[in-house]
């Protein structure tokens, strides 16, 4: 889970510290401390896009009925959590399976490996090597990280939430994180808050973005600087939180000089604390198991003295609100607060028993429910089997409050734990809860201490085959129209609810013989692993191989510096819907581009070669949903070409619309004269070629679809590229509430309501994707999840319930459906009044 070895190996392997909870290294020993920190460099990645791979040997030993195709799509779903942070510009690829031990890529990358770990220790992730810092920047480029996982998953199966959210959080170590302290996917395990549904917080997404800012991220975030000071001292390595009574919770770590910055902060109200690190627990070398900054020489900075945690600006008790806009910094947020010589209150964990399994977070419910209490165990809490003398527990918002005689020791572990009963205010709604320990003059906050919901966890009951359509019908409890459900990683395509509560859902792609751990999980954070182990789904069929397999390439090799369209036969895939087909090799240095599946079976993909990657032979790693095949020594790569051609669309183009005119990048430095193009083998007219920029005509009847083109110039014709032809824009033609009562300036959409949304103008190929096509839709750029989604033809219709939190106004409203966009610029919203 941790970084838990000793300091110096700590140091040896990452030897860069946090300011932020980034790993930070300071020019001088000097004010001003600006930051130097560790991360990939964007412009050193292809599209921006880092690759990791997984180690082909895998574990040696799984929990009963865990496979390796399971474990590889926990993994790459984790990943995903990273790669779709809105505010960072960093995107991940699956890179496919590796042997340990072979040539390191040219191309920054991470290595996911696994290795008998110490008891205790569930995995850990470090940057292996570093580049120099460029001169003018403010960052030491990582070229390779490293995540290692246990070889022995037995008794931590690939399904678990815990294993999902190391995972997660040894991804955030591997792309520069430290750890944090508001219960976040950066949090240690003893004190983390999240869900497997719920992976990560706004402090973790702050965190990655700070790294890798996208332009929007601080036009639309606030943030917050201040000093934290005991006398005339700044206080180094002081935790700083900026926490709404039921939002979000967003921290930074102090300076050398006890200076500070938090980022990425949602405009609103928030009290803002400081804490000192926790003491270190057994087996961590550091306080907060932080590794600290270090100076030019290597020598690292001193670790800041404990003090009492103090609201802003001089209390135990949060009184003063800061009011944080977007775009600004709210400055002077200083502390001076008090040493002490021991540790507080600290560590703290809680539970809740919502069935007969321990869930962390707590989960608790407004509604009377005789298990409405939590279980807390930590530093300081617990004395003599009784709670500790004094000990009072409070919440942020008044959202609950704990009686009197509501803190009791827990009467099956007096000695470690107590139990917390919680009166809940009338109308108290879904989400986070903060609490408060105090005794004394001791404060502890714990972010994310329990969350908060009106209905029970879904549960499954089972799952069976839809023969006429091969769709999965799953049947269970307190299922909703938001309840989604999982085989092992990969989210089956949600159909609809029917009438009998029964939800309807395109059954991933797997091996017969594949034992897939199904799950639901509800959008206020729950899942059935609340209540009940997963269900096992065994698909019928006679058992096959599930990781070697025939796959061919159209060709076995490829020149350096290159990017060619190549065909890819994988006959035991299966039928792919489209987005659940992944390519990838097992160098970075070697990249899928683009994947196409036609309707005739075929599969295409572009493929990148970086022009370091001569010499190699690299293997392929297909997959479609749960299916995963891998073909050794696929590709060979040979030397770039002297006469070389190389055409790319131009940045931000997704491709040709017919009868308009096209453009390509060409580059071809050893040829000269005038270039032509060629569309599916089909030469097209040239209109111009001038500074590099090919224009030329594309013809009016080109279907939609990927296309071949080729570039030729001086009697040389250069590599074929995939391209798509994108199909006439589709149309919104109706947004409908209730029944038939069509949305207009007369009668305008309201927050809270399920809206029926139809677009038409799609291509006929979107019924080939089943009754449910890939949807996201925005309204004034909030994104909405969908409740159901059906294909009618060309046409797709679609239900979803506005959120509260969409302003009122002529507010656009955004949709792509299997890549095709469609926008209606002006949905009349306003309130109910």
């Amino acid at each position: 889970m941790n970084l838990r070895r000793s300091l110096a190996a700590l140091i040896l392997t990452s030897s860069l510290a946090s300011g932020y909870y980034h790993f930070i290294r300071f020019s001088s020993r000097n004010a001003p401390f600006n930051p130097i920190v560790e991360k990939f460099d964007l412009a050193a990645l292809p599209e921006k896009t880092l690759t990791f791979q997984i180690a082909e040997n895998g574990p040696v030993v799984f929990a009963t009925g865990d496979s390796f195709p399971a474990l590889v799509s926990q993994i790459r779903a984790a990943a995903r959590v990273w790669s779709e942070v809105e505010t960072s510009e960093l995107r991940l690829r699956f890179g496919g399976l590796f042997s340990p031990g072979q040539p390191v890529p040219a191309t920054p990358g991470v290595d996911v490996v696994f290795e008998e770990l110490p008891p205790g220790v569930n995995g850990y992730g470090s940057v292996t090597v570093r580049g120099d810092q460029l001169p003018g920047s403010n960052f030491v480029p990582i070229q390779r990280s490293q995540i290692v996982l246990n070889r022995n998953l037995a008794n931590r199966p690939s399904w678990g939430t815990a294993f999902f959210l190391t995972a997660v959080h040894e991804f955030g170590h591997a792309l520069g994180l430290q750890h944090s302290f508001t219960s976040g996917a950066m949090a240690t395990e003893v004190t983390r808050g999240t869900t497997k549904i719920r992976p990560i917080t706004p402090d973790d997404a702050a965190g990655i973005s700070v790294l890798y800012p996208t332009p929007a991220f601080r036009q639309q975030f606030g943030a917050i600087t201040g000093r934290v000071t005991a006398g005339n001292d700044g206080i180094a390595m002081a935790s700083v939180v900026a926490i709404a009574p039921r939002g979000a919770a967003i921290s930074a770590l102090t300076n050398p000089d006890g200076t500070f910055r938090i980022e990425g902060l949602p405009p609103g109200q928030y009290y803002v604390y400081a804490h000192p690190l926790p003491a270190a627990l057994q087996g961590e070398p550091t306080p907060g198991n932080i590794l600290p900054p270090v100076d030019s020489t290597g020598r690292p900075f001193d670790f800041g003295s404990n003090f009492d945690t103090l609201f802003f600006p001089a209390s135990r008790s949060p009184f003063v609100t800061v009011s944080v806009v977007a775009g600004e910094p709210v400055e002077g947020i200083n502390f001076s607060v008090t040493r002490r010589t021991t540790p507080g209150i600290h560590s703290i964990q809680t539970y809740s028993f919502p069935g007969q399994f321990a869930v962390k977070p707590a989960q608790l419910y407004s509604i009377d429910n005789p298990r409405n209490f939590l279980v807390a165990s930590g530093v300081g809490l617990v004395q003599n089997n009784q709670p500790v003398p004094g000990l009072q527990i409070s919440t942020l918002g008044g959202f609950a409050t704990v009686p009197a005689d509501g803190i009791r020791p827990y009467s099956p572990s007096p000695g470690f734990f107590l139990e917390a009963r919680f009166q809940f205010a009338p109308f108290a709604q879904d989400g986070p809860g903060h609490l408060l320990f105090t005794r004394g003059t001791d404060l502890y906050v714990l972010p994310n201490a329990l969350r908060l919901a009106q209905r029970p966890a879904p549960q499954v009951d089972s799952v069976t085959l839809r023969p006429e359509d091969g769709a999965a019908v799953v049947t269970g409890r307190n299922f909703a129209a938001d309840t989604r459900i999982h085989f092992d990683g990969i989210a089956a395509t949600h159909r609809t609810l029917d009438d009998q509560g029964r939800l309807i859902v395109s059954l991933p792609p797997a091996f017969p013989g594949h034992r897939a751990a199904v799950a639901a999980f509800n959008s206020d954070g729950q899942s059935s692993l609340f209540v009940q182990s997963p269900f096992e789904f065994v698909y019928e069929g006679v058992t096959e191989s599930a990781i070697t397999a025939g796959v061919s390439l159209s060709t076995l090799t490829l020149p350096a510096g290159t990017e060619s369209l190549i065909e890819i036969t994988a006959p035991q895939l299966g039928a792919t819907a489209e987005g659940a087909l992944q390519a990838g090799f097992n160098s970075g240095d070697i990249q899928v581009r683009r994947l196409w599946t036609t309707a005739n079976g075929r599969i295409l993909a572009n493929v990148w070669v970086s022009p370091s990657a001569a010499g190699t032979t690299v293997s392929l790693t297909v997959s479609n949903g749960l299916r995963l095949l891998n073909q050794t020594n696929a590709l060979q790569i040979t030397a770039s070409p002297a006469r070389l051609i190389q055409a790319s669309l131009p940045p931000g183009v997704s491709g040709l619309v017919p009868g308009t005119a096209g453009q390509l990048l060409v580059q071809s430095p050893q040829l000269a004269g005038s270039p032509t193009v060629s569309l599916n083998g089909q030469a097209a007219t040239v209109i111009s070629y001038d500074g590099g920029i090919l224009t030329f005509a594309v013809p009016a009847n080109l279907p939609a679809g990927p296309i071949a083109v080729r570039v030729g110039m001086a009697g040389e014709v250069g590599l074929p590229l995939g391209v798509q032809v994108l199909p006439p824009p589709a149309l919104i033609t109706s947004v409908i509430a209730g029944i038939n009562q069509i949305i207009s300036e007369a009668r305008p959409a309201r927050p809270g309501e399920i809206l029926t949304v139809t677009v038409s103008g799609l291509p006929e190929s979107i019924s080939a994707f089943g009754s449910s096509p890939r949807l996201t839709l925005s309204v004034g750029g909030i994104e909405h999840r969908t409740i159901s989604v059906n294909a009618l033809g060309t046409a797709v219709q679609f239900q979803f319930i506005l959120q509260n939190s969409v302003p009122t106004g002529n507010l656009p409203l955004n949709v792509t459906i299997d890549g095709v966009s469609a926008t209606l610029p002006a949905l009349p919203v306003r309130g109910l009044n």
